[in-house]
Formats: structure tokens, sequence, C-alpha cells
């Protein structure tokens, strides 16, 4: 049993930590995009990406910290 639950918590940490980084990579493509000016294309909902930007940070950083918290979870249950 002890060795399903450690494998649980492995795969989550895994998880989480690529949730966060895959939201922070979009959080930093939204933000060029949004910095970058386009010359074909106007921008008429620069609220919109900044909102967009910060919700996925925002995630970023929760997803980061549900890893930290199964990861001492795990090392908790290793000691």
């Amino acid at each position: 049993m002890e060795e399903k639950k450690h494998k649980q918590l492995e795969a989550k940490v895994a998880d989480y930590k690529q949730y966060g980084f895959i939201l922070l990579s979009l959080s930093i493509f939204l933000f060029i995009g949004l910095v970058i000016p386009s010359e074909s294309t106007v921008l008429t909902m620069p609220g919109l990406f900044i909102g967009g930007i910060f919700v996925t940070l925002t995630f970023a950083v929760i997803f980061h910290r549900l890893a930290m918290r199964a990861q001492n979870e795990l090392y908790e249950e290793k000691e």
C-alpha cells in the first residue's frame, strides 16, 4: 500500500511541475505577443492579454505550491 501511495505522490509532483512550467511558458508567450508590435494586426483589447497573463501566472504559482506540498509529503513519508 505504501508503495502505491509513494508512486502516486511522485506522479503528482511531476504533473504539477509540468503544469506550472507550461503555464509559465504560456504567460511568457502572451507577454511577448503583447510587447512586440505587429504591423499586420492591431491589438484592440490589451486588457484581455494582460488578464490572461496574470491568470496563467497565478495558476503557475498555485501548481508550483501544490508540487512543493506533495514533495514535502513524499519526503516526510520516506523518513
